[in-house]
């Protein structure tokens, strides 16, 4: 039996933000085409304090061969089978297990001030020794921690321990917009991009629970969007290099080129260059062919000129050491475009 998986929907006024009622459509629509018929959403379905559902639930009759199964986020505390009607729409206000097929998911909805391992501890006497899937909305603690830039601080925590002392064959969360995963921990993330930070493209879930396989499904979204960041270092070829990276960056998107229409982007550049002029000619040259976000343009505020021949050198040499090196850029380390900003700043004594 094969379930869809998604979260942070983020729902609100359909004339605000046609693009995500378009992106749960068309989960809707690959899940009719392949005959599945459960999609659980594993919270913040709808924006903060929306209170009127009429359109989720005009969406939801069109595919009333599709139940949805909605555990409500820490956007969601107006949501329950009270508020929201449909046939096909379930709605757990409370920790509860239900079987697909042979296994038992357990749904936790989100709860202010308590921890998932707390909330399945009541429930594990229930759970038994069967092999179960969480799904819930919040913080994973599994090493390094993904920030959801959007709601600083904790939300309902997920340790490590909690899957080990409880075992969850998998989990499923939502409240992390960013579309990752850690051994049998995913966050879905969110199936349009809601913001130009939430870049690239976006997908939802397919769990099978006869082979526990879990696939991966890109949604068809009305907008994509694309932050890029450059880092320069002076040197007699940085607008040639320039113009290779930006290639590479484009090329690394893998859209369609009919997709470039969808495309958003954010741009800025900063570091030390000798000819900013350039610089800024070749960014708006690289990206002429996609809207900028909130029609911004490239920015090169924290680009600075340099002369100096000598310290030119040295950064270009800097620049090479770093490449070299034997460093986990990203997670508990700073990511490179920081080293070699922080670099820069030693060399020019900025």
């Amino acid at each position: 039996m094969k379930i869809a998986l998604t979260a942070d929907v983020h729902l609100g006024i359909r004339e605000d933000h046609p693009e995500r009622y378009n992106a749960l459509r068309d989960i809707l629509e690959q899940l009719k085409d392949e005959n599945i018929k459960e999609l659980i959403i594993a919270g913040d379905l709808f924006d903060k304090d929306f209170r009127n559902y009429v359109e989720f639930e005009e969406l939801c009759k069109d595919y009333s061969g599709i139940q949805l199964h909605v555990v409500p986020g820490n956007h969601d505390p107006g949501v329950s089978d009270k508020s929201i009607v449909g046939e096909n729409i379930s709605i757990y206000t409370s920790p509860t297990i239900k079987a697909f097929g042979s296994t038992d998911f357990l749904f936790l909805p989100y709860e202010e001030k308590r921890a998932m391992g707390e909330k399945i501890a009541e429930m594990e006497s229930e759970l038994g020794r069967k092999q179960w899937i969480l799904i819930a909305h919040g913080d994973y603690y599994g090493g390094v921690k993904e920030l959801n830039p959007l709601e600083p601080g904790t939300y309902m925590p997920l340790s490590r321990k909690d899957i080990e002392r409880f075992k969850p064959q998998n989990v499923f969360l939502g409240h992390i917009h960013k579309p990752i995963g850690w051994n049998n921990v995913y966050y879905t993330g969110s199936p349009c991009g809601l913001d130009i930070n939430e870049t690239g493209k976006r997908r939802f879930l397919i769990y099978d629970t006869i082979d526990g396989s879990v696939a991966y499904r890109t949604v068809a979204t009305d907008v994509l969007y694309c932050n890029e960041s450059f880092v320069l270092v002076p040197s007699n070829n940085e607008v040639s290099r320039l113009e290779h990276e930006i290639r590479k960056r484009i090329e690394s998107w893998d859209f369609d080129l009919v997709d470039h229409e969808k495309v958003i982007v954010r741009v800025k550049a900063e570091g030390y260059a000798i000819d900013r002029s350039a610089v800024l000619e070749a960014l708006e040259q690289g990206f002429e062919n996609f809207k900028y976000y909130k029609n911004e343009g490239p920015n090169i505020d924290n680009l600075s000129a340099s002369s100096d021949i000598q310290l030119n050198a040295i950064a270009e040499r800097t620049l090479e050491i770093i490449g070299d090196l034997d460093w986990g850029f990203g997670g508990n380390e700073p990511e490179k475009e920081r080293v070699i900003v922080m670099a820069l700043s030693v060399i020019y004594g900025a």
